[in-house]
């Protein structure tokens, strides 16, 4: 018995949408799923209920095997309502074995099927293994329209024989899809609904897929901690029922979600504890499953800094994704037979239209004239509104290449500022100061002991800063050394040749690869002159013997100098402007400043995080 058709499906699917969330007991009075009985042919029914039994242990050879034999049993089309349960069967362990290609060909035929019966609870059933489908081959735009329409079709009286798709799966489905395309309120709305619909339906299964759907929700939004309270919802349910597949996905969104929590030592557990869990129950856990556990539990790895644990995983996802498209491979060849096979059938079927072909030939030309004056019309038209959004895209394009040339002198007019400033800071400036320096020096070696000895000393140690200063604008006006790498080797020479001149040992950890990142002028010159002034400290103030410096990536650049010295001043007031100073310079970066006492209270530590996008290629 069919069960109620709607040939409006938009309609209903604005109903869907307008029946209030907080009313269960009606959306369970409509959409309850009545069953009815089993078919007539007892073979059938037997064979269908041995694959069910298969499929809920996830021994999908033995499923199959029974699909197989019941559709031996009947005649292609011929009984379209066996057919259509058989081929969505068929379909689902199809997709837990990862054979897309195949599944997708069944799912079509069910669909026609479907549609034929004019059943609305089978028409939204393959519409809702067909948007499944699309999803877990990384397509959920073309997923979501699939999902769509079997909400619209799902019908007040919905009615099956056998179990198929119930409303919350689709729900769940739909809060799913929705999340990966970042559609976070839509995606709340069908998750939160599918949980209230499989509760009421005492539905462990769905209840657990939809835990794990909020989890990963809220995992998305930055919420760990959330998350991994309906990860775990979700594990305990799926344990229970002894669904090792969810089991599996919320362990290892456990582990994502206090990797993001920064938990790194709870979270390498949580990864071990699910990958023992997958490996006890691999038997019953489908490859899609397996795969995406490797991709997710690489990122987490990777997030946690566990780079090794990383690359294994990810070199594990990359097995079993060859492994399953290896399979679609072999099953897109053993359909390019079946399609050569069909070929004869098809050659006797074009003869035959031949025949009839050349029996209507003289009203066949006819239309052919008709159809080609239509066509040049056409042509002639389509070519009219080509030329003229040429010509319009071409004004476009060179207003734009105008613009962008104007940029680009503006750009070479302020480089040639910055280059003729450069050159006169070091022919004018430059050789004034070295001259001053070099006559300060010259006479103290003439008159060590000169009154104005004291005097001469302080000057030539005044220049010599000042031309190590007029080195530092220089070369910060400079944009041949603007990149990231440039900026962390330019600050760990002059750390060393500084701190040596002072006699201070420097102990430098520095990361060996820099991503491609071009700096500003103003951001170089900040993060220096940050950098030399908490080492001017550390000369100045500090009474050390030892700098530790390092410098790292994450998520920007990270520098962090910390000394044996002194440590702070117990009155802040005695603070001197280096800091303030300092501060400011961070503030103009967007960027973290810190400085406090060393973690063993001696020595001040100095840390600055200067948050910095990768270029994208």
């Amino acid at each position: 018995m069919p069960s109620e058709a709607r040939p409006t499906p938009n309609l209903w699917f604005l109903l869907c949408w307008l029946v209030p969330p907080v009313a269960p007991t009606l959306a369970q009075e409509l959409h309850t799923m009545r069953t009815l009985p089993p078919f007539a042919d007892r073979a059938v029914h037997h064979h269908i209920e041995e694959a069910l039994l298969h499929m809920d242990g996830f021994h999908g050879d033995s499923a199959m095997v029974h699909i197989n034999a019941a559709l031996g049993l009947i005649t292609p089309d011929e009984r379209p309502e066996e057919e259509h349960y058989l081929l969505c069967y068929r379909a689902e362990v199809l997709y837990y074995e990862g054979l897309f290609n195949a599944a997708m060909r069944d799912l079509n035929k069910a669909e026609r099927l479907a549609h034929d019966l004019n059943d609305s609870t089978l028409i939204a059933n393959a519409y809702n293994l067909k948007g499944l489908l699309h999803e877990n081959v990384q397509d959920s735009k073309e997923a979501l329209p699939y999902l769509r329409l079997a909400l619209a079709w799902f019908p007040h009286h919905p009615a099956s024989r056998y179990p198929i798709s119930e409303l919350y799966h689709i729900h769940g489905n739909m809060g799913s899809y929705l999340t990966t395309l970042g559609r976070t309120d839509s995606a709340r709305h069908h998750l939160e609904t599918s949980l209230r619909l499989a509760s009421e339906a005492r539905a462990q299964r769905a209840m657990a897929v939809a835990w794990w759907g909020l989890g990963n929700l809220d995992l998305r939004a930055g919420k760990p901690m959330v998350a991994l309270e309906h990860y775990d919802r979700s594990w305990s349910i799926a344990d229970a029922a002894n669904d090792h597949d969810i089991g599996v996905d919320a362990l290892v969104g456990r582990g994502l979600a206090l990797a993001q929590a920064g938990r790194n030592s709870d979270a390498m557990q949580a990864l071990a504890r699910a990958r023992a869990y997958l490996i006890e129950h691999r038997a019953q856990v489908g490859l899609v499953t397996q795969r995406n556990f490797a991709r997710m539990a690489g990122h987490a790895y990777e997030r946690i800094g566990e780079l090794p644990e990383a690359l294994d995983r990810l070199g594990e996802w990359h097995h079993i994704d060859s492994t399953i498209t290896a399979q679609n491979i072999r099953t897109a060849l053993s359909t390019q037979a079946m399609l050569l096979k069909a070929d004869g059938d098809l050659e006797l079927a074009r003869i035959e239209r031949q025949r009839v072909s050349d029996q209507l030939g003289y009203e066949q030309r006819r239309r052919r004239w008709l159809l080609l004056i239509g066509s040049l019309t056409v042509i002639g038209l389509s070519t009219l509104l080509l030329v003229n959004n040429a010509r319009q895209r071409h004004r476009r394009r060179s207003a734009e290449l105008e613009a962008q040339y104007a940029v680009q002198e503006r750009t070479i007019a302020e480089l040639r500022v910055r280059e003729q400033v450069s050159r006169d800071l070091h022919d004018d400036l430059g050789v004034g100061l070295s001259a001053l320096k070099l006559r300060s020096e010259m006479s103290l070696r003439q008159d060590p002991s000169s009154t104005n000895a004291p005097f001469l000393r302080e000057q030539a140690n005044a220049a010599g800063e000042l031309i190590t200063s007029m080195r530092d604008i220089i070369w910060a006006l400079q944009d041949d050394q603007g990149s990231l790498d440039d900026l962390v080797a330019y600050i760990s020479a002059h750390a060393r040749q500084y701190l040596d001149a002072h006699g201070i040992i420097l102990r430098a950890a520095l990361d060996e690869r820099w991503p491609a990142i071009q700096l500003t002028s103003q951001q170089r010159r900040n993060v220096f002159l940050i950098i030399k002034e908490a080492l001017h400290n550390v000369v100045k103030h500090a009474g050390a013997n030892r700098v530790d410096m390092r410098i790292t990536w994450a998520r920007g650049l990270v520098v962090e100098v910390v000394d044996d010295g002194q440590g702070l001043p117990a009155d802040r007031s005695r603070r001197g402007n280096g800091s303030v100073n300092m501060a400011e310079r961070a503030r103009q970066m967007a960027a973290n400043f810190e400085v406090s006492n060393a973690p063993d209270n001696r020595g001040v530590r100095v840390w600055l995080h200067v948050p910095l996008a990768r270029n994208e290629s």
